[in-house]
């Protein structure tokens, strides 16, 4: 009889034990697991089979809150995508500082614009931009929330070596949730304005350089007409004075003026310039007997070496003339010695054809030699006004060369004369192919 008693005992343990597993244990220990790996961001699924039980409700909550955290987990990585190719689409530099100012999110446009070769997220703002004026800015806006806008000039890497100054536009807005009035970070966007501000700086010594050039004609008109008008021009040798002046100088405005629409026009190359084939040869032989009178006049002596391989280009034959012209001009004026001699020689190289520009005259100061092609730069500035020059014709000559695809340098010993090298393509086609 004891021995069916605890037959029956073990049974009833054994079942208990049972029960008190896959009710009890088991649930709790996948439920467990589930926690888990909710806290691990590994959402699972339904943790427990949808039966009665103590732990249905739980497992239910655990259900939906896993689901809850998946639908937020794939929300989010899409805003995070979104926010990416946002950002790598702007070429604004843009990035994140939170209220440690710390960077914590860039653009790749931000490593370009500051030149930085390693990625400034975790670091301090300060230690990335060294500018105190940004850092007063960022504080700021953090401690109120009122969006700042500055402007900085700034050193930066340069891609071929070296720094390069930067004009910055620095625009910084608060982030902060809803309805709260501290944000918790910063979004500083950079705009890049330095070529902008570069043009601003060309326009304005553009508009100097034409008063000055434009006061002393004038003056001096002005002068003579008073003189006139006081009774001179009863003076037969004053009035014939008076108006050969007056007609030189007024002939300068007009060459000014000239010469100032020719550079106005020449902004938009494709617009502009009218490319057809051309005999680059046959464009110089008409450009030198245009100035057959003045080259007489100087006694220069003209030496042709252009070989036939080298006349056939597509270019604007009107524009051509102008730089032979002023390159020519270039020579006659600023030659001196018994025997002045201007050397003209082209050679075709591939696509390209070289035409050289060579005088024996008294050559250009080192010093010179990088500003001749700016605009009203004059090596010897009385002198050139005296020969009748505008300080113009050498930056036409550039742009339009420019405007073709090509080059133009120039290499002088003070004393030993002048060679301007000029390089043209002979097919449009490769420059607008090479995106120039």
């Amino acid at each position: 009889m004891s021995a069916v008693w605890l037959t029956l005992a073990v049974g009833v343990l054994a079942g208990a034990g049972g029960l008190l597993y896959f009710q009890i244990l088991r649930p709790y220990l996948r439920m467990r697991e589930s926690l888990r790996q909710l806290a691990s961001r590994n959402f699972p699924g339904m943790p427990l089979p949808s039966a009665t039980g103590l732990f249905k409700g739980p497992a239910g909550d655990i259900r939906r809150i896993s689901d809850h955290l998946r639908s937020l987990d794939r929300q989010m990585a899409d805003e995070g995508f979104s926010l990416q190719a946002i950002l790598s689409s702007m070429v604004e530099g843009v990035f994140i500082a939170d209220r440690s100012r710390k960077i914590r999110l860039v653009n790749n446009a931000l490593l370009t614009l500051l030149g930085l070769k390693v990625s400034p997220l975790n670091r301090p703002v300060i230690e990335v931009i060294r500018r105190h004026e940004l850092q007063n800015a960022l504080e700021s806006t953090l401690a109120t929330g009122t969006p700042q806008e500055i402007q900085i000039v700034m050193e930066v890497p340069a891609a071929s070596g070296g720094y390069e100054l930067k004009h910055l536009n620095i625009h910084i807005s608060s982030l902060a949730p809803h309805q709260q009035i501290h944000p918790n970070a910063v979004l500083v966007v950079l705009h890049d304005v330095t070529v902008l501000r570069k043009l601003e700086a060309r326009q304005r010594e553009l508009l100097s350089n034409v008063s000055h050039e434009f006061r002393t004609p004038l003056a001096i008109i002005n002068g003579y007409v008073e003189t006139l008008a006081d009774g001179a021009s009863s003076d037969p040798a004053m009035l014939e004075q008076a108006l050969g002046v007056m007609h030189k100088n007024a002939r300068r405005l007009t060459l000014l003026i000239d010469d100032l629409l020719t550079l106005s026009s020449l902004e938009e190359r494709t617009k502009l310039l009218r490319f057809q084939p051309v005999d680059l040869r046959q464009i110089l032989a008409g450009t030198l007997d245009h100035l057959a009178s003045d080259i007489s006049a100087h006694g220069t002596h003209i030496l042709l070496d252009w070989p036939e391989d080298a006349t056939p280009a597509e270019a604007d034959a009107r524009r051509m003339e102008q730089v032979f012209s002023n390159l020519i001009e270039n020579a006659l004026r600023y030659g001196a010695g018994k025997n002045p001699t201007l050397r003209i020689s082209a050679e075709r190289l591939e696509n390209k054809i070289h035409i050289t520009f060579s005088d024996n005259g008294p050559g250009i100061p080192l010093g010179d030699q990088a500003h001749i092609f700016e605009r009203f730069y004059r090596v010897h500035k009385d002198r050139s006004r005296h020969a009748g020059g505008t300080g113009l014709g050498l930056s036409i000559v550039k742009t339009i060369v420019e405007a073709h695809g090509g080059q133009i340098t120039v290499q002088s010993s003070p004393g030993a004369g002048a060679t301007f090298f000029v390089t043209l393509p002979i097919n449009q086609e490769t420059v607008f192919s090479s995106g120039q």
